[in-house]
């Protein structure tokens, strides 16, 4: 059992989805951005919920824990922050784990599954480096296309006038 924080520089980052799979629990890391909240809520959330500036807009770290099957199961479906004083913001995973893996966003926390409880050390230069300062566009690979299949559907016959001709008025 650990009683102190896990810093997330440490953990074993997954770099393929053959490791996202066989990790029996994952952490999901990210940010979240309030920066389009009144300046004392955004003062209440950094002083309060962990938030810090970064190139003038506020953000909170995200530290999502889970079995590998709950994480896309759930993908598409937004994950509610709720603040004091009605505010809220939601957060949303949208299911591609290869740009997740690009970002390195998933960690093996396996060697945690057994803790009550699991906290994570304030690393917000580690946080500002990699999910602000240092993201590169994720690009996905081309679909390699098929040589025999043709790449427009053929448009069926009489469904477009011939140039040239009229249609037949009756």
């Amino acid at each position: 059992m650990t009683n102190h924080p896990i810093r997330i520089s440490t953990l074993p980052v997954i770099e393929t989805t053959a490791q996202f799979n066989a990790a029996a629990m994952i952490l999901l890391a990210d940010v979240l951005f309030v920066g389009d909240t009144p300046r004392n809520m955004r003062e209440h959330i950094k002083k309060n919920h962990g938030g810090f500036i970064y190139d003038k807009k506020t953000y909170i770290p995200i530290t999502l824990t889970g079995a590998p099957a709950s994480l896309v199961a759930n993908a598409g479906t937004p994950i509610v922050f709720k603040f004091d004083n009605g505010f809220q913001n939601d957060y949303h995973f949208n299911g591609n784990l290869e740009e997740a893996i690009f970002h390195k966003k998933l960690y093996d926390l396996s060697d945690y599954m057994n803790e009550p409880s699991i906290q994570f050390e304030r690393e917000e230069a580690f946080i500002v480096e990699r999910y602000l300062a240092g993201v590169k566009k994720h690009i996905e690979p081309e679909q390699e296309s098929k040589l025999l299949t043709p790449p427009v559907k053929m448009p069926a016959i009489g469904l477009k006038a011939m140039k040239g001709l009229k249609p037949v008025r009756k």
